[in-house]
């Protein structure tokens, strides 16, 4: 959870916080609401979150292999590139970005092999309702397809960003070709995270702990600075194996194939550092967030699945997950 770039590094330390956590209620250092709050907000000045009801879009420039930002909280800033014949767009995850540059090794391999004539990276308020910022994509493929016609596109979503792309497809006629288009999960819980269960349904104290590491330089607004993080946020209930809006997207009827897409999925199968947090939840994964089942579900019909031995964060860059997008798209 978290900034996707920085989740390995930031989830080692939930262990050590709750370990500091009990350690302090044993020895009586301070009043235990300080010291929640010093935990929660190591600096004691991140701002609330607030919504961002809006979104960014940018385009991926090859020659200085950067993100250019062509649509800043919904106002156009920017020209929009010539699509060309299979244009794409990518969503990154939970707490990430696309301006971090997580999503930049995929970007440049697939105008390399010349799998899109131009990539697009949708950037989005992850801890607002994924049905929500679904409705957001929908307005930015309209920016990008004002015509009559419109080309053959490959969505790709990491993690939450497949779910995204799940509710702007399901129920809508989107701006793009009539068929043929492709959508490609990442280590996407179609069916939920155990994790978000765990955290959500933690005694106060373990949330406290949870959000300290979260805080540590993930989740921001829509100013780009870091906020602080809500566990129970609209975003991470949607997560949630048992949560509302997956039970609606994955009925009988919406579940099944669009006609404008074909749906090809990747799940992880290396649990990495995340194997003490997993513990700590009392939680079985195999990516760390997402169980293989949840990631490439049979339900979902996908046109190719495949594995890759990568944890969660770092599944979206490896070079195995590389080469297997490689012989799904154009």
């Amino acid at each position: 959870m978290a900034r996707h770039a920085c989740l390995e590094k930031t989830i080692k330390r939930l262990w050590l916080y709750l370990i500091c956590l009990m350690a302090t209620f044993t020895l009586g250092c301070g009043s235990d609401a300080d010291f929640a709050q010093n935990l929660a907000d190591p600096t004691n000045q991140l701002p609330a979150h607030i919504n961002w009801n809006t979104y960014n879009l940018y385009r991926f420039d090859p020659p200085s292999q950067t993100w250019v930002k062509i649509v800043s909280l919904g106002v156009t800033t920017g020209a929009i590139p010539d699509l060309g014949e299979h244009p794409a767009i990518m969503l990154h995850g939970l707490g990430s970005n696309i301006s971090g540059g997580t999503l930049t090794a995929l970007a440049q391999d697939m105008l390399q092999q010349g799998d899109a004539t131009v990539v697009f990276g949708f950037e989005y308020d992850t801890q607002d309702a994924i049905t929500r910022n679904s409705t957001y994509l929908t307005q930015a493929l309209q920016l990008l397809n004002p015509g009559e016609t419109h080309p053959t596109w490959s969505l790709i979503g990491h993690s939450m960003g497949g779910l995204v792309i799940r509710s702007s497809v399901q129920g809508n006629v989107l701006p793009i070709a009539a068929t043929g288009n492709k959508v490609v999960t990442i280590a996407t819980p179609h069916f939920g995270s155990p994790v978000a269960n765990a955290v959500q349904n933690a005694n106060v104290f373990t949330q406290v702990a949870v959000t300290g590491v979260l805080n540590q330089g993930g989740f921001v607004n829509s100013d780009g600075n870091p906020s602080t993080v809500n566990v129970n946020a609209n975003g991470i209930t949607d997560l949630r194996t048992d949560s509302l809006f997956l039970g609606n997207l994955n009925a009988v009827g919406n579940i099944d194939n669009h006609p404008q897409v074909n749906y090809y999925t990747l799940a992880g199968t290396s649990i990495g550092s995340f194997s003490s947090a997993n513990s700590l939840l009392g939680v079985t994964t195999d990516d760390g967030f997402v169980t293989v089942a949840s990631a490439n579900p049979p339900q979902l019909m996908a046109t190719g699945t495949g594995t890759v031995a990568a944890d969660h964060t770092h599944i979206q860059s490896d070079a195995r997950t590389l080469e297997l997008i490689r012989g799904y798209l154009p």
